[in-house]
């Protein structure tokens, strides 16, 4: 090796002359030794670099000495100071003769790849070796602060580090001995908790912490004489939770269950820096599997060419700039070739050793002598790599700054071009943009554009520790709001943060489908609450391997899934509960309602003759999937609101019909048959056919036998007894939660006597009670009520009963009283919270029902409420029908909708942007603020048309 004075091969040329000769200037009492070349490389650098300026004017006294040794001499005495810090225990000094150090390294590496005197790898192999030391210097000097402390026992004082149970791995460019001029430095910290100088388990992880701790600080923490390096611990396992020093074991058992890819790529390059070295390089040969594994499947090599791909992907490919390009992360960058080598290193590693290397260009030597790349294509790669490095160690040593980007001000690149030794900025230009393009050229023949997961703004990544600020841009252009919070929780998944993405395969998946999940979300009405409902189901999910691979391999599933999850929290919370539910989404067009019915009865007649446990959950199952199917097309606007209602009721309808049957079976096998037949009567939405996707069941059973009959069974029952057996175990098979969830809440006080009465009553206690006893609600109640399941003798006895009933006359003084008092008492029990509660506000569903119900009762005939004005008996009763027809279709509009995105418990008014969104487009408005004038106006209408039908004494509480 050639000292110094002897290696001078070119210098800058000079950018500002002022600086260049005021450097001279300050320097000339040192420059005895200095011949032409060290004065024009001095002059060079003065014109360039204001950071080179102070430090060669702070250091001229070593001068001298600098340049006439080698570079490996300095450094080699930069490093042994580093390591005397931890020797004396009263030395006060040890930051500020740190920095001192690390100045003397600094300025003979620079002065050495400035003046060609050494190659550009090789001073950043210096820069990695002075590293070394200097951590180990900081490590001895906190050990030493923990043996104060009486918390650490060395086994050698001066050594302090040796077998200590504390090892430091450095890893990126650090772990490669590539480090560049103003990098930061990524470091891993491990512990054995069973190393007796750390005391044991239970003082190992303090001691660890502490030291890692202070070891930081001591090296980049800014003082008047600067800082030594910048540390990042983030790429230590789970780093959002995890100490500064994390214990072998925990590290070992994250990396089996929970590592990425990208950390498989970081520890390529990773190796024992300081500490205890033979901890640090035992646990990576350990950890070998994990990096290198024998046989990578062709899903992992998908996701290894997936992140490739994301961090690449943009509309039409990413164009190669010149100012303003940041040649480390940009297109055609160092980051595009160390991603080259180390793709096909994970790729191929695992089975041929020679291509486990950790600097880059030793690894691409190695693949192109086996012939996975072309000598033109690696010369070209060799050569760009060393070209960035330079120009990237050229930018950092102007102020010391860690910046990757060429500048953007034409002065600034002039400079840049200068101390580069460029001729000027047109041929800096094309040297740059040339090597960009090649480089790109090499990753676009590897990486096959068809396959790209291609977005439409810009490029996404979400691995590593950090947000990628071109990612973040990315989403913000996509029309995210909080792309932080965003690129967040998408790092977090692929860290494998939640459940659903802790398997290796989930995350594999994931990898391909978050370009086109973001294009997705992006195209909703607010992309952030969009993204929000996803996150929210995927928190949830238990497994994601089903999901991801079906959006995978499904894409236009995800438009509806998120369209889905945006409106409809109730809906959501289906999906993550029966994932099954998500394949339905695939049927396009989607079933019209009556095929899921269909479907249910034929899965139903299928089981007939299953356990009943097995009917039960059957028919669970197939309501639930038939329901969502309803629900899920009713929210996005596929569904009319009639076609919903009736879709829902005939599912009820047939889990009545099929559970009913199977009940009858049920208790003939211990009680046999009886002479006798049984009717379920639907009143509520059910009777009307208007049923949501979350109502419960209003029901009554009606039966008619000999009450001295007998069933003949093994276990003989009288009729009344029998029938309230088979209800209760009806009610029961409707209700009860199986391992399929429960079907419907029930309820049965509308039946006579209410709760106090039987659960079956017979044909005569049904039709003398409403002859007789019944109240006005409960002939009013009778309105919606139908028979839904049972013998079709005893259905149509039932139905003349109704008939009856609502025919005979009533006496309207009576009936507008009790409606009246019954109006006054529910508006003060439920208090309306604003026009979205159609149900409880003035001139809302009640109003209207009770309305209609009136009038059906002082006509004394059953009419059909959607067509009641045929019934009119003037133009003005004719106006009111049709009012109150117009409000009944307005209100379900919004109750069914409402029900079906939020479930019984829906809020009273709509509470994310995109149910909002629907609920305007379903009543036709234009905006929210229309919507709700227009409800306001609909109400107050009903209410007006409820005075004039009901009669006068309405008024009264008109405001109630």
């Amino acid at each position: 090796m050639t000292v110094l004075i002897d290696g001078i091969k070119q210098t800058p040329r000079i950018f500002n002359q002022n600086a260049a000769d005021r450097l001279i200037e300050n320097l000339r009492p040192h420059l005895g030794f200095a011949d032409a070349n060290v004065k024009a490389l001095l002059h060079g650098i003065g014109g360039a670099s204001p950071y080179l300026s102070r430090l060669l004017t702070a250091k001229s006294d070593i001068l001298h000495s600098i340049f006439n040794s080698t570079t490996e001499e300095v450094v080699a005495n930069a490093s042994a100071k580093a390591l005397t810090l931890g020797q004396d225990e009263e030395d006060a000094h040890a930051m500020a003769r740190l920095r001192d150090a690390k100045a003397e390294a600094a300025l003979a590496i620079a002065l050495a790849e400035i003046s060609g005197a050494r190659s550009t790898m090789a001073c950043a192999r210096a820069w990695s070796e002075f590293a070394d030391a200097a951590v180990n210097g900081a490590m001895r000097v906190a050990l030493k602060n923990q043996m104060k402390a009486g918390r650490f026992s060395p086994l050698s004082a001066t050594e302090p580090e040796l077998d200590c149970g504390l090892t430091i791995l450095a890893m990126g460019k650090h772990g490669a001995y590539e480090l560049n001029y103003s990098s930061d430095i990524d470091l891993i910290a491990l512990f054995d908790p069973e190393a007796t100088p750390l005391g044991g388990p239970e003082q190992a992880r303090t001691v660890a912490v502490n030291t890692v701790r202070l070891v930081c600080q001591i090296l980049q923490a800014q003082t008047r004489d600067g800082y030594v390096f910048r540390t990042d611990l983030r790429l230590r396992p789970d780093p959002g939770v995890s100490a500064a020093a994390v214990s072998i074991g925990a590290a070992e058992l994250y990396y089996e269950a929970y590592g990425q890819n990208w950390e498989r790529a970081a520890y390529i390059k990773a190796r024992a820096a300081a500490g205890d070295l033979k901890l640090g390089e035992a646990f990576i040969a350990r950890l070998s599997p994990f990096v290198w594994r024998r046989s990578l499947d062709f899903a992992a090599i998908d996701d290894v060419n997936s992140i490739a791909q994301q961090l690449y992907a943009s509309k039409g490919g990413a164009e190669v700039e010149f100012a303003g390009h940041d040649i480390k992360t940009g297109v055609g960058g160092i980051r595009n070739i160390e991603f080259l080598v180390q793709t096909r290193q994970l790729i191929l590693g695992g089975r041929h050793e020679q291509f486990r290397q950790r600097a880059t260009l030793t690894a691409l030597a190695e693949l192109e002598a086996c012939g996975h790349f072309s000598s033109a294509d690696a010369q070209h790669l060799r050569e760009s790599y060393i070209f960035l490095r330079r120009v990237e160690h050229r930018l950092q040593m102007i102020n010391d700054e860690q910046t990757h980007r060429i500048p953007s001000e034409n002065e600034d690149i002039e400079r840049l071009a200068a101390f580069l030794g460029e001729n000027d900025v047109a041929s800096f230009r094309a040297h740059l943009t040339s090597t960009l393009t090649g480089v790109k050229a090499c990753f676009d023949a590897l990486f096959d554009p068809k396959d790209k997961l291609s977005v439409t703004t810009g490029p996404l990544s979400f691995t590593g520790v950090e947000d990628h600020k071109e990612t973040l841009c990315t989403l913000s252009e996509m029309g995210f709001q909080r792309a932080e919070r965003i690129s967040a929780a998408l790092r977090n998944w692929h860290a494998g943060g939640v459940r659903a993405t802790r398997t290796p395969r989930a995350r594999e998946l994931l990898t391909r489908l978050t370009p086109h999940l973001l294009q997705t979300l992006s195209a909703a009405s607010d992309p952030d609450d969009a993204f929000g409902a996803f996150e929210g189901f995927i928190g949830q999910l238990p497994h994601g391997v089903q999901i991801f691979s079906l959006l995978t391999h499904a894409p236009q599933i995800a438009e509806r899934l998120i369209t889905i999850m945006t409106i409809a929290p109730f809906l959501r919370h289906h999906l993550v509960k029966h994932r099954e539910l998500i394949e339905s989404l695939l049927e396009t067009p989607w079933p019209d309602p009556p095929a899921p019915c269909q479907a249910l009865l034929r899965a139903m007649k299928e089981a007939n003759d299953a356990e009943f446990e097995d009917k039960l959950n059957t028919a669970r199952r197939v309501a639930r999937n038939a329901r969502f199917h309803i629900a899920a097309q009713l929210v996005t606007g596929a569904l009319d609101i009639s076609a919903a209602e009736r879709g829902f009721t005939e599912i009820a309808e047939a889990a009545i019909l099929f559970l009913l049957d199977a009940c009858e079976q049920e208790i003939s096998k211990q009680h046999g048959a009886i002479n006798g037949e049984i009717c379920i009567i639907g009143f509520g939405r059910l009777g009307a056919r208007t049923m949501t996707a979350d109502s419960d069941l209003d029901l009554v059973a009606v039966y008619n036998a000999d009450p001295l009959s007998m069933s003949d069974g093994d276990k003989p029952l009288d009729a009344v007894t029998y029938y309230s057996r088979l209800i209760r175990r009806l009610i029961t098979a409707l209700s009860v939660q199986t391992d399929e969830g429960a079907l419907y809440d029930i309820d049965m006080a509308l039946r006579p006597s209410g709760r106090a009465g039987p659960v079956a009553v017979s044909l005569k206690a049904f039709a003398t009670y409403y002859e007789k006893d019944a109240w006005t609600w409960e002939r009013m109640a009778l309105t919606k009520a139908r028979v839904v399941a049972g013998d079709q003798n005893l259905t149509s006895r039932v139905g003349e009963a109704i008939k009856t009933t609502l025919t005979n006359r009533i006496e309207v003084e009576k009936l507008v009283s009790d409606i009246v008092s019954m109006r006054t008492k529910l508006y003060s029990e439920k208090k309306s919270d604003g026009v979205w509660d159609v149900k409880h506000i003035t001139g809302g569903l009640t109003d209207t029902s009770f309305a209609l119900q009136f009038l059906q009762l002082r006509a004394g005939h059953i009419f059909d409420w959607n067509t009641a004005y045929a019934h009119a008996e003037n133009d003005d009763s004719r106006r009111d029908l049709e009012e109150l027809a117009d409000a009944e279709k307005t209100y379900s509009i919004v109750l069914q909708t409402m029900r079906a995105a939020s479930g019984r418990h829906a809020p009273t008014t709509p509470d994310n942007p995109a149910l909002m969104q629907r609920l305007v487009a379903a009543l036709g408005a234009a905006s929210f603020e229309e919507a709700e004038m227009r409800l306001a106006e609909q109400q107050a209408r009903t209410a007006a048309t409820f005075a004039r039908v009901v009669g006068a004494a309405a008024a009264e509480i008109r405001g109630g």
